[in-house]
C-alpha cells in the first residue's frame, strides 16, 4: 500500500494494519530516494571540467586591436568553453 498522509484520521481508533501499510509506504518512499552516491555520481556528471591547466592569456591589446590579438582571445575562449563542456 501507498502512504497516505490523510491516514491516521484523526481520533481515530489505532489500527495496526493501518499503521504497518502506512510504515511500509514510507519505507518504500525512503527506498526510493536517490543514495549519496547517486547524488555524488549525478553532481560530478553535470559539473564543469577542470580547467586549472589553463594558463592565462598573456595578450597587450593595441588601440586598436588587431585581427591576430582579436583572435587571439577567440581561440582562448573557444579552448575554454570547450574544457568547460561535458
Amino acid at each position: 500500500m501507498a502512504y497516505d498522509p490523510n491516514l491516521p484520521a484523526n481520533h481515530a481508533p489505532i489500527v495496526p494494519a493501518e499503521l504497518r501499510d502506512q510504515f511500509n509506504g514510507l519505507n518504500d518512499l525512503i527506498t526510493d530516494l536517490l543514495t549519496g552516491a547517486d547524488v555524488d555520481y549525478s553532481i560530478r556528471a553535470q559539473a564543469a571540467r577542470n580547467v586549472d591547466a589553463f594558463t592565462p592569456l598573456t595578450l597587450t591589446i593595441s588601440n586598436p586591436p588587431t585581427q591576430a590579438q582579436v583572435q587571439a582571445v577567440v581561440t582562448k575562449l573557444n579552448e575554454l568553453i570547450t574544457a568547460l563542456q561535458h
